[in-house]
């Protein structure tokens, strides 16, 4: 009786070697699952962040331009880093990362006729560092990390 109870104590004491490996194999299943869903997470991760930056360029441009002189208001470039704060219209393009391609659409038309006092800007921003694509591929409209705003200003 007295073996029997020094068994039983020594069995509370440790794992078997079945017992480890079966936890080590659902822990290793649980791992390989958590590091398929990394990629994905890290993508859409990326492209929230564009978005996010992308509208908070869109807002600024679009201020800039309502605020400027309107008979001033003409079709241009411009060049943002990672946090959307703007770095010129002459900025080297290895500090560039969004790139804004500012244009200005013929005036509206409204109830049939051309108004004058009012203009439709179109903002194509693309995210581009270290300048990897030139502008004509960068702004050509299938490139899937460019992005349209639009809108009308008025003087």
């Amino acid at each position: 009786m007295l073996r029997d109870k020094k068994f039983f104590l020594l069995r509370l004491e440790g794992f078997s070697l079945i017992e480890v490996v079966l936890a080590v194999g659902v822990a290793a299943f649980a791992l390989v699952a958590l590091m398929g869903l990394l990629p994905v997470g890290l993508a859409t991760f990326k492209s929230t962040m564009n978005t996010a930056v992308g509208t908070q360029i869109s807002q600024r441009v679009f201020n800039d331009l309502q605020v400027s002189d309107f008979s001033a208001l003409q079709s241009t470039n411009r060049y943002f880093d990672e946090q959307g704060n703007d770095l010129g219209p002459n900025s080297n393009a290895l500090n560039c990362i969004y790139w804004v391609q500012v244009t200005l659409v013929s005036n509206p038309v409204i109830t049939g006729n051309i108004s004058t006092n009012l203009k439709t800007v179109q903002l194509m921003i693309a995210n581009n560092p270290g300048g990897a694509l030139s502008t004509n591929v960068l702004f050509s409209g299938t490139n899937k990390n460019t992005a349209m705003f639009s809108t009308v200003i008025g003087r």
